[in-house]
């Protein structure tokens, strides 16, 4: 899924620079294809496909004993570096 998901995020930038030179060739179905449509449609599937990488890759971070804290100490701790 994560190989999928970069191959998309690569076809989007090939996309792209086609859809700048000859926005024609990306929206052959449009009667007047702009670069901005082209634009706005590679940010989309290049946005998409890198949040799906990260949803898959990364990890939310576990809440330890490290992190918490009771009340009492919170109102104890340091405000300055000394």
């Amino acid at each position: 899924m994560i190989l999928t998901l970069k191959i998309v995020a690569l076809l989007s930038v090939l996309i792209l620079i086609i859809g700048l030179i000859k926005p024609k060739w990306i929206l052959f179905w449009m009667k007047q294809p702009d670069r901005l449509t082209v634009t706005a449609l590679c940010m989309g599937l290049f946005m998409a496909s890198w949040t799906g990488i990260a949803k898959l890759t990364l990890k939310p971070k576990e809440i330890g004993a490290t992190q918490e804290r009771s009340l009492d100490e919170q109102n104890e701790l340091p405000l300055t570096n000394r």
